[in-house]
């Protein structure tokens, strides 16, 4: 528990230290989104490629060095592509690395569906989902609060969840998937997503031009900690589909980086939709 803590404690502050450094230059907040890249990238591809009966077969054999080598090309370059070319050319280094990714797949005598599949994961997940959080960085005058929406709303669902879970317990969620997660928990990170973001409104006061931006918010929080949930069960899923307990060890009690932004990828894909038509 010390070294959860610890770690947890530690990843705070790296995020809070990147939150004033963007006020130097926005630009300096995509440095922690391409560690979470580089990283995130790097587990979910050694979690895939240990599954040599199954999903790790996309990276076996001259193809699957292919498939690896063109995962870590797009996950290189990117984030720097759209610091420095904008969000269409790191569309389209995503776009042409999962191509290439599937080309590579199908060019297998054996298995050609699964390794095109399978080999594309890594260059989506996260990196696809990551392009959200840039973009929010860079929204104009709410990009601040689109960010803080991410960070604050997620990571409370998350508390709230096994809080209240822990404490109540009760009838599983998805017991095949993740067998620790209750219906009481889900409950309580949507408490603890929409208590974010209020607190995060009446501190901002924003004036969207919408009309009852509290109620708004209300929303924002509600969605954004729904898609938290999703996010965990999703990576709940792969790692059941592998057969590992974490999805890596740089964080003493909590796993690698993706057991950690899991959630915060899904939560940010829709907060970043969000504040594109607000």
């Amino acid at each position: 528990m010390l070294k959860r803590c610890i770690s947890g404690a530690v990843f705070v502050a790296v995020i809070v230290g990147f939150f004033f450094l963007r006020q130097l230059d926005v630009r300096l907040f995509d440095i922690l989104i391409y560690f979470f890249s580089l990283v995130g990238t790097f587990e979910v591809w050694r979690a895939l490629k240990g599954d040599e009966d199954g999903l790790g077969k996309a990276f076996a054999g001259k193809a699957g060095k292919a498939v690896t080598a063109f995962v870590f090309i797009s996950a290189l370059a990117f984030v720097p592509t759209f610091a420095f070319a904008g969000f269409g050319w790191a569309v389209a280094v995503l776009s042409l690395a999962a191509t290439a990714v599937i080309a590579a797949g199908l060019c297998r005598e054996e298995d050609a569906a699964l390794a095109a599949g399978a080999g594309i994961l890594p260059v989506l997940y996260p990196n696809a989902l990551l392009l959200a959080m840039l973009a929010a960085n860079v929204h104009g005058e709410h990009a601040l609060l689109a960010l803080l929406l991410i960070f604050v709303t997620s990571p409370l669902a998350d508390t709230f969840a096994y809080l209240v879970g822990s404490t109540i317990g009760g009838k599983k969620l998805c017991p095949k998937i993740s067998p620790n997660k209750t219906v009481s928990g889900a409950i309580g990170g949507l408490v603890g997503g929409a208590i974010g973001a209020i607190v995060l409104y009446f501190i901002f006061r924003p004036d969207l031009g919408i009309g009852c931006e509290w109620l708004v918010f209300l929303l924002i929080g509600i969605a954004a900690a729904f898609f938290t949930e999703v996010g965990d069960l999703f990576e709940s899923w792969i790692k059941r589909k592998v057969g590992i307990k974490d999805m890596g060890k740089i964080m003493p009690g909590h796993g690698g980086i993706m057991d950690r932004i899991d959630g915060i990828l899904f939560s940010a894909l829709f907060i970043a939709l969000v504040f594109m038509f607000i």
